[in-house]
C-alpha cells in the first residue's frame, strides 16, 4: 500500500504569489494568522507591471516598502509623468494636479517604476520574515464537501489543509473560481504583453506610450519605462485575438488555437 501524501494545516492558505497574493499572505500573518502561500515553481519568471499608479506608493508603504526605500536600494525609480507620443508627432504630457493631495483624496503625487523581478523578491522576504510559509509547488486538485473547501491537493503531491482559502491565482487560470464554476466577470479582452531591456545613458523620470488612435476594440501601444538610471523596459501591448490574427498572417502554414 502506497503511504499516505503528506498533509500541512494552517490558518489560512493563499493561492498564487504575486503581489496580491504576497501582500495578502504578509497581511494576514500581521494580524496572527498562520499562513502558507503556494506559488508555482516557475513563479521567478519576468513579471510584467513596472509602471505603477499614483496609488501604489501608499499601498507599498503599508506593506513596508515606502518609496524612498525603493529607490535608495535601486529597486524602483522615480515616476514623474506620464507622456503620450503619437506617430504624427502631436505630444501630451499627465502630470496629476495638485488639488489631488487634498482632502478627501490624499493621493500621493509621486510613483514609480519598479524593478519587478526585485520587488517580488523583497515581498517574498517581508513574507517568510513574517513567518508565511511559502511552497513552491502548483495546485492541481481542490477536496471540498458542498460549498465547503478542506483542502487542495498540489503536483507535486502534497496536501495542504485550512481554515480559509484565497484564490490569487489569476484570471488566466482561477483555480477556485474554477471548481466552484463562478462566473468570470472581465475588464478588456485578453491581452499579450511582449517586452525587453536596454541600456541607456540617460533615462527620463516618466512613462512614454507610443500609439496610434485607430477605430479598434482595444488600443495597442508600445511602452517606454525606465527602472533603473541606466536600463529602460520596451515592450508592446495588444489584444490576444490581434496577436493571434498577426501571427497567422505572417506564418500561413502553422495552425494557433486556444486562449491567447
Amino acid at each position: 500500500m502506497a503511504p499516505p501524501l503528506p498533509t500541512s494545516a494552517c490558518d489560512l492558505i493563499v493561492i498564487g504569489g504575486g503581489l496580491a497574493g504576497k501582500a495578502a499572505s504578509l497581511q494576514l500573518a500581521r494580524a496572527g494568522l498562520s499562513v502558507i502561500c503556494i506559488e508555482p515553481a516557475d513563479a521567478a519568471r519576468q513579471a510584467v507591471g513596472e509602471s505603477l499608479d499614483w496609488s501604489a506608493p501608499d499601498l507599498l508603504k503599508e506593506l513596508g516598502l515606502p518609496m524612498e526605500r525603493l529607490v535608495n536600494e535601486g529597486i524602483a525609480t522615480w515616476k514623474r509623468h506620464v507622456t503620450l507620443q503619437l506617430r504624427d508627432g502631436c505630444s501630451e504630457q499627465y502630470i496629476p494636479s495638485a488639488w489631488l493631495a487634498r482632502a478627501p483624496f490624499r493621493v500621493e503625487l509621486r510613483t514609480l517604476h519598479v524593478d519587478r523581478t526585485r520587488l517580488d523578491e523583497e515581498l517574498s522576504h517581508l513574507a517568510t520574515a513574517q513567518g508565511v510559509t511559502i511552497v513552491r509547488d502548483k495546485v492541481v486538485d481542490v477536496e471540498r464537501e458542498g460549498n465547503r473547501i478542506l483542502s487542495v491537493k498540489t503536483a507535486g503531491g502534497s496536501t495542504f489543509a485550512a481554515k480559509w482559502f484565497i484564490d490569487s491565482s489569476g484570471f488566466a487560470a482561477p483555480v477556485l473560481a474554477r471548481e466552484f464554476k463562478l462566473r468570470a466577470i472581465e475588464f478588456g479582452p485578453p491581452k499579450v504583453a511582449l517586452w525587453t531591456y536596454f541600456t541607456v545613458k540617460q533615462a527620463v523620470e516618466g512613462t512614454t506610450l507610443y500609439m496610434d488612435p485607430g477605430p479598434s476594440e482595444y488600443l495597442d501601444w508600445v511602452w517606454e519605462i525606465p527602472i533603473h538610471p541606466d536600463t529602460v523596459s520596451v515592450g508592446y501591448v495588444t489584444t490576444g485575438a490581434a496577436a493571434k490574427a498577426r501571427r497567422e498572417q505572417d506564418f500561413p502554414s502553422m495552425r494557433f488555437s486556444g486562449r491567447n
